[in-house]
């Protein structure tokens, strides 16, 4: 009888034994699940379906901390009743064991949640689960907790020990930095999915703008067009277009904001222009039209500062509108001047604006250049201004051709701001009136 009485203690022991090295097995087989998916959803799956196995549970579930909401907000439930609860739960901190735990930042253990002030009845009443009893534990990462798991209902109809909590503990460390690594890469994945929508977004932008510009026969008129964008979209616009076989117009624009609302503002306010450009060519009646229409449906605010020029290239005359746009410089035997012109209001901001036409005649060899206040606004690394000063000092020179405008002045603008960040979008549109040349 002794040599039996022995035994019997030493089989629990054994036993014991056993099961502590298939939950020892379990966590391991627990860190390749871990290193199996990068994919939230799928991960949790996963895991708390081996807590369940690993806890000998009937049911288990995560909450994960909403930020902006701050608030648990069940992500994940398993068991019986687990698709009836799935993503309905959300609980206040301090509310409901899971709440209780968030607060506290400490595990706990609820054997008779009949007998707990802290169980929220509201789940199983939405799900016909029964809740007998609980463990839940914080899913912690660098001292900062980001939810709570829980497992429920021992299958065995036993209460939770010191020993589950303990093992518990342990699987949730794997758990939480399973979490924090699968939203890192779900981060990741959207950053690159957003930087291919702009890109995408980008190349639908440049389509707006011309894709060939006119070219006059016998080098009548000569013109160069750039548009560097500060991020992948922007808010610059420019057009040339001939209005018929003598007067071509010049469209530049630079919309409030920068991003994808400009872009957009950007892209209709283009097609509007395409639209009113064939019935009211005039700048002052285009600028008005196009004003009235950009009120009624305004959006947060927005406007757009805008130029329209038109050349009636045999005589070198110009009518030019202008809505609050950067002065127009012309370049004439080596030197810039910007043109007092008159101005009226941005686009956008008030209907019934009255807009007004200047009138310029060109010489022969004269260069317009048209652009937006990226280039003078150009920030060097110690925050200082490309400016008009330099700009002007850059143009005092005689000039071959409009491209040799825009390119220089390109140059000198990265020189000068080097490698800081491109702050403001970049357009620039350079004319030049060559009539002597086509009468030769």
């Amino acid at each position: 009888m002794g040599v039996e009485h022995t035994a019997n203690p030493l089989k629990a022991q054994v036993k014991a034994l056993k099961s502590r090295v298939a939950d020892l097995s379990s966590l391991i087989h627990v860190t390749n699940i871990i290193s199996s998916t990068l994919d939230l959803e799928e991960l949790l799956g996963l895991v708390m379906e081996k807590a369940q196995e690993v806890m000998r549970a009937a049911a288990s579930s995560i909450f994960l901390v909403n930020e902006e909401a701050n608030a648990l907000e069940c992500e994940v439930a398993l068991g019986s009743h687990g698709d009836k609860v799935r993503k309905v739960i959300r609980l206040a901190k301090g509310q409901g064991v899971a709440g209780w735990v968030w607060e506290q930042g400490k595990p706990l253990i609820v054997p008779d949640v009949s007998k707990d002030k802290r169980f929220y009845s509201n789940v199983d009443q939405q799900s016909g689960f029964r809740t007998k009893s609980i463990l839940a534990v914080p899913l912690e990462n660098k001292d900062r907790i980001i939810g709570v798991a829980e497992v429920i209902n021992r299958a065995d109809g036993g209460e939770f020990t010191e020993y589950d909590l303990n093992l518990f503990t342990t699987f949730c460390r794997q758990v939480a930095l399973a979490i924090e690594n699968a939203r890192v890469h779900q981060m990741e994945l959207e950053q690159e999915r957003l930087r291919q929508q702009l890109e995408s977004a980008k190349e639908i932008q440049q389509s707006f703008m011309p894709q060939k510009l006119p070219q006059g026969e016998n080098g009548i008129f000569d013109i160069a067009a750039r548009n560097l964008p500060a991020i992948s979209v922007g808010g610059d616009l420019y057009d040339v277009l001939m209005i018929d076989d003598r007067h071509v117009g010049i469209l530049i624009g630079d919309v409030s904001g920068k991003g994808i609302p400009a872009a957009l503002y950007m892209a209709r306010l283009m097609s509007d222009f395409r639209f009113y450009v064939q019935k009211y060519s005039q700048p002052k009646v285009l600028l008005e039209k196009l004003n009235d229409l950009l009120v009624d449906r305004s959006r947060h605010g927005m406007f757009v500062t805008l130029q329209f020029a038109i050349v009636d290239i045999w005589t070198g005359k110009l009518v030019h509108g202008d809505a609050g746009h950067m002065p127009l410089i012309r370049l004439r035997d080596g030197e810039a001047i910007p043109m007092p012109l008159a101005s009226g209001p941005p686009l956008g901001i008030m209907k019934k604006m009255p807009y007004g036409d200047n009138e310029l005649l060109l010489a022969p060899g004269d260069i317009l250049l048209f652009y937006t206040d990226g280039v003078i606004e150009a920030k060097s690394k110690d925050n200082k201004e490309f400016s008009m000063d330099r700009l002007l000092k850059l143009l005092n020179r005689h000039w071959a051709s409009a491209i040799q405008v825009v390119e220089e002045c390109l140059r000198q603008v990265y020189l000068f701001t080097k490698s800081s960040p491109q702050n403001d979008d970049i357009t620039l549109v350079a004319f030049q009136w060559n009539k002597a040349q086509s009468m030769s």
